[in-house]
């Protein structure tokens, strides 16, 4: 399964500006005069809540779901007494009876969905679950990282108390990755493999799918910034409004 063992090592691993794209959103939301303050969010995709914890710090009310228990664990640590409630579940199979002011979903959430038929579904679930004016944030790995950067390389990294071995496959708009990682217990090293597998997306497929469920207002940014995305941009950000 994605993320189980891995889950307590993801944070090494990952070299990520959380706080950037929080600021980001700070900025979004004063520049388009959002409030925010004790508002409803939902976090698809959680993981072991780095945006979660800093999400509830501006204010929000929030609800984070994630497919793997493991990194809702990781996630419970940092989030102590905030509030914040958790959920075990597939986005998927998403079942909640609710409605939100905001969505997210940071990292490459929807880059898991590989099928036209979940994102589709997803993106459904999402649109009725917004209030109306609700906003939907999202990123995804852009098209041009997976296939140029990542697709068809390997990636190595080494410490002293943990080393992996990432190897990347492209397959037209799939991306199978396949993360081997020696982690120091004692004197030996215990082995964990991990296969994920992404799809790669273009914005205009992704705009398409948005206004396919009944989204009208998209606007994407570079990373989390109020840059223009441009082709050679590595991480698309969509600001959707219902």
């Amino acid at each position: 399964m994605q993320y189980k063992d891995l889950a307590f090592y993801y944070d090494k691993m990952m070299d990520v500006d959380y706080d950037n794209w929080i600021e980001f959103l700070e900025l979004l939301f004063k520049r388009y005069d959002i409030d925010f303050i004790d508002k409803t969010a939902l976090e698809l995709g959680c993981g072991t809540g780095n945006m979660t914890l800093r999400l509830s710090n501006l204010g929000m009310k929030v609800i984070a779901v994630d497919i793997s228990e493991e990194m809702l664990n990781v996630a419970r640590t940092k989030v102590k007494n905030k509030g914040v409630i958790f959920i075990n579940e597939d986005m998927t199979e998403l079942d909640i009876d609710k409605k939100f002011d905001f969505v997210f979903s940071f990292c490459d959430g929807f880059n898991y969905l590989i099928e036209d038929e979940e994102l589709f579904n997803v993106l459904k679930k999402v649109y009725n679950l917004l209030k109306d004016d609700g906003l939907l944030i999202f990123d995804i790995s852009s098209e041009y990282k997976l296939k140029n950067l990542i697709g068809n390389n390997t990636f190595t990294y080494n410490e002293e108390d943990y080393s992996y071995i990432w190897d990347n496959y492209v397959d037209e708009n799939i991306i199978d990755m396949y993360i081997t990682m020696f982690v120091k217990e004692g004197k030996l090293y215990r082995r964990i493999d991990e296969h994920h597998v992404q799809r790669a997306y273009s914005k205009d497929e992704m705009i398409n799918f948005l206004e396919g469920v009944g989204f009208k207002d998209v606007e994407t940014y570079e990373n989390y910034s109020f840059n223009k995305d441009k082709e050679t941009s590595e991480r698309i950000t969509f600001v959707v409004r219902k």
